[in-house]
């Protein structure tokens, strides 16, 4: 009898999940309703000792008021021969008596009020093999129904990591010694002293010297680009060094007038013309035994304009090139420096986002841009309670590094309460510059398109009512929506809802579960809910879902946090919201929590 590793068996404890017991409900069924299971793995491949998740539904499901246990899904593990997976050969402990027979590596798992369930576990190596396996579903609902999901398992196998290295490759450096000679450079280069700086911006002024500092790499393993024609550099000869070539473009062609010969055949002196073009300057460079070279080009203002130069560098037939940005300071430019900041239109509504695109105009140099947007006065509102403010109103950007242009933006999220409206500037400055820029935008009420215009004699319509409940420590809400006053043309619009928990530590246990009538779960933690988690994303804070045959755009702030949030309003304009009763189910224990909700009646028409 092997007693070792006798509580390996003794720590698989069953899980339940979602384990809840729901009030008791008809047990009637018709012949169609007769309930299925539907079976899902998250994989159909896994390793040993890798989580599987298996998650499923009961079809149709109604509950047991009788015998609740009926309900239970029993999930367990098939090998290919359709023996179930079992602790064979690892004792079980109970008290003083000692067993040792095999034990079936089950689960039993509770579904929810929809039928839902879930399983994650561990395909332990103790237990599983390589090989196939089935996960095996079963409930008592209705009688024996069950069902089975084939899956491996298999090892898992590891690409092996291949570095490939370019077969030249070179960057620009600057010294930051001034008035120093190219060979004092070089000395520099070849005592490693820190005056060299190879700082990766690629930005130079007309009149520095661009130090190229780079490296070869001949071996034939490597993946190679081959360039052909006149910018092929000839293979060296037989023993012969390989030079490294480096060239970077002159603004315009250069020509050179060389000394004029004369025939003297017909005894009348002729001159032959040699004039030459250049359109580049070139280094000629060795690399050294370990394949590195450096070189250092002078930058003069006569013959570098402000302007984006092509470097390129060619070593036996081997091609690699980098963009570098001359600026000749001592140019003019066509007007004064300044700042420049717009939106994408002048008005919004709440929860938009607004797109702040701006440029620093007429300079060599920039800098970080701080745009600071001064908001509406909320103090009138409890930011507790709602939101005052969806992004912070102060941003630092980076421009792009332009020639004398230099562009940046930022995307600016407005939140969709009440509290966003109003009219808000937009101040955008840099260190660069004396002078500000400034834009004022506004956010307004969403109204119906087609508004009627109300004359003097005509006494003001409302076109929207809000109405709030506040402080529900209950753990179900039913929200119920209808239209205004039989004299009113209000219908309900929004639906806006939050939930505070007192006690501190605990928000992550206690959350809020939105449903429609039919039970269908829109927000909440449960797996088949159709939100589970923020849904507050990069250029988004909605997601649209569909409820019966409407689209609904669902805000919701994630659950783990103090002030829990959602928002439900229809996805098409000037759609009142279909749905009139919504279940909000607080799940807690005993922790105090104060419910809010406000329903916001809109003039439709």
């Amino acid at each position: 009898m092997q007693t070792k590793n006798f509580l390996i068996f003794g720590a698989m404890a069953v899980l339940l999940v979602g384990g809840t017991i729901l009030p008791a409900m008809s047990q009637t069924e018709s012949e169609q309703q007769i309930p299925q299971i539907e079976l899902s793995l998250d994989s159909s491949s896994y390793d040993l000792n890798e989580r599987i998740t298996i998650s499923g539904q009961i079809i149709d499901y109604v509950q047991n008021t009788r015998d609740p246990s009926l309900d239970l899904v029993h999930i367990s593990f098939l090998d290919n021969d359709g023996k179930a997976v079992s602790s064979s050969g690892y004792g079980h402990q109970s008290g003083t008596y000692f067993d040792d027979a095999d034990k079936p590596f089950t689960f039993s798992v509770w579904p929810d009020k929809s039928g839902n369930f879930a399983l994650s576990t561990v395909l332990t190596s103790v237990l599983f093999n390589y090989g196939s396996y089935n996960a095996h579903a079963i409930t008592y609902q209705s009688g024996n129904i069950e069902q089975i999901s084939e899956f491996e398992i298999v090892p898992t196998v590891e690409e092996e990591l291949v570095v490939i290295e370019d077969p030249i490759v070179f960057e620009f450096c600057k010294t930051t010694r001034e008035n120093v000679s190219t060979d004092e450079i070089m000395k520099d280069f070849a005592n490693n002293l820190d005056s060299i700086e190879c700082l990766g911006d690629n930005n130079f002024n007309a009149g520095d010297k661009m130090i190229i500092k780079g490296t070869v790499n001949t071996d034939d393993t490597n993946s190679v680009s081959r360039v052909s024609g006149e910018n092929k550099q000839e293979q060296s000869s037989q023993g012969a060094p390989s030079f490294v070539k480096v060239s970077i473009p002159y603004s315009m062609a250069m020509i050179l007038d060389t000394p004029r010969d004369y025939s003297t055949t017909t005894g009348t002196p002729i001159p032959v013309d040699r004039t030459s073009e250049i359109d580049s300057m070139t280094l000629q460079l060795l690399p050294d035994e370990a394949g590195s070279f450096n070189g250092i080009f002078n930058l003069p203002q006569t013959v570098f304009d402000t302007g984006l130069y092509t470097v390129v560098a060619f070593y036996e037939g081997h091609k690699f090139e980098q963009e570098v940005r001359i600026l000749d300071t001592t140019a003019s430019l066509d007007g004064e420096a300044e700042i420049v900041v717009t939106t994408d239109k002048s008005e919004y509504q709440p929860g938009e986002t607004v797109q702040i695109t701006g440029q620093i105009q007429n300079s060599f140099s920039y800098d970080v841009v701080t745009i600071f947007i001064e908001t509406p006065d909320v103090s009138a509102y409890n930011c507790m309670i709602i939101d005052c403010l969806m992004d912070s109103n102060e941003k630092s950007i980076h421009p792009e590094s332009g020639l004398t242009t230099h562009t940046f933006s930022w995307n600016y999220q407005l939140t969709s309460s009440e509290a966003s409206l109003g009219v808000y500037k937009i101040l955008a400055g840099s260190s660069v510059l004396s002078d500000n820029a400034e834009i004022t935008f506004f956010v307004t009420e969403e109204l119906a398109p087609s508004e009627p215009v109300v004359t003097e004699e005509e006494a003001p319509k409302i076109k929207k009512i809000i109405k709030k409940f506040n402080r529900i420590s209950d753990s179900n809400i039913l929200i119920t929506l209808d239209d205004m006053e039989q004299d009113s043309e209000l219908a309900p619009r929004v639906i806006q809802g939050s939930l505070f928990t007192a006690a501190r530590g605990q928000e992550a246990n206690v959350n809020i579960q939105v449903s429609s009538p039919s039970g269908k779960c829109v927000i909440g933690q449960d797996i088949f809910c159709m939100i589970n988690e923020s849904t507050r994303k990069p250029g988004a804070i909605y997601e649209i879902v569909t409820i019966g045959e409407m689209d609904y755009k669902v805000r919701y702030s994630g659950h783990d946090v103090k002030l829990e949030k959602f928002s439900i309003l229809p996805n098409s304009s000037g759609t009142p919201i279909e749905i009139q009763d919504w279940n909000v189910e607080v799940i807690k224990e005993d922790q105090p929590t104060r419910f809010y909700y406000k329903v916001s009646y809109v003039d439709l028409g």
